[in-house]
């Protein structure tokens, strides 16, 4: 019997975080669960993964300043110890339609999507070290092939910005055999892509993906889980994109 692994997921409340964690709940890992606000969405994924004989630690934090984000690490830190794989699932859609974008928007959506997931991994990458190892995949979006849409240009800058960060730490982190990588998510049926939008822009939406449908959170799941296994030790820098053929 090996050690036992501990893996984060930033974002465990959410459609695609949640589906990531049943798939990763085993009884050879301990699994902390990080919500900001949605305790009770969190406490049942916690109970659910128990009964497949999986732990699961509950790690509330807003991630909304780098102060916050630091202090995070810091708890995951004591909790764990070491992380062993990482998996940064978090991060809200903010519909504003440019022409009325302010600095507020964008220093709210850059930090979410760009700044608080490098400060993560930036102040868990020490316990990896010690580890001689570990493991990040990063989820991005589909929205910078495009450049986003009309309300959500800064979501996809952002979303940029997290890509290019991940290129970077990837080539850094390599020789230390920590692997970097990202997944693309096209567009997926959840409560988070609904928000903001009418049946009539959803139905236009899956209109453009070849596949004819939106993609469900379990298939984003599926690519982050696999990043984060074994088979996939030659994979580094990579972003696979999960869209439908978007």
């Amino acid at each position: 019997m090996g050690q036992k692994q501990n893996i984060l997921v930033v974002g465990a409340s959410g459609a695609i975080g949640s589906a990531l964690v049943r798939q990763l709940a085993d009884t050879d890992v301990c699994i902390g669960l990080h919500y900001c606000h949605n305790h009770e969405k969190a406490e049942l994924l916690k109970k659910e993964i128990a009964s497949a004989g999986c732990e699961g630690v509950l790690l509330p934090s807003p991630l909304d300043s780098w102060p916050a984000c630091v202090d995070f690490a810091e708890v995951v830190t004591q909790k764990f110890g070491t992380v062993h794989a990482l998996a940064l699932c978090g991060g809200k859609l903010d519909w504003v339609s440019w022409p009325q974008l302010n600095e507020s928007n964008w220093q709210d959506i850059l930090f979410q999507h760009c700044v608080a997931p490098f400060t993560i991994v930036q102040k868990l990458v020490p316990s990896m070290l010690a580890a001689h190892g570990g493991k990040v995949v990063y989820l991005s979006s589909i929205s910078p092939k495009y450049g986003g849409s009309v309300n959500t240009l800064h979501y996809a800058a952002a979303k940029a910005a997290l890509e290019t960060a991940m290129y970077g730490l990837s080539r850094q982190l390599c020789k230390d055999g920590i692997r970097i990588n990202g997944v693309r998510a096209g567009f997926v049926d959840s409560p988070l892509q609904r928000e903001g939008r009418s049946d009539e822009d959803i139905s236009e939406r899956v209109a453009k993906i070849p596949l004819g449908r939106p993609g469900k959170p379990e298939e984003i799941a599926s690519a982050m889980a696999y990043l984060l296994t074994d088979q996939a030790s030659f994979i580094q820098g990579e972003i696979i994109t999960v869209a439908g053929g978007d």
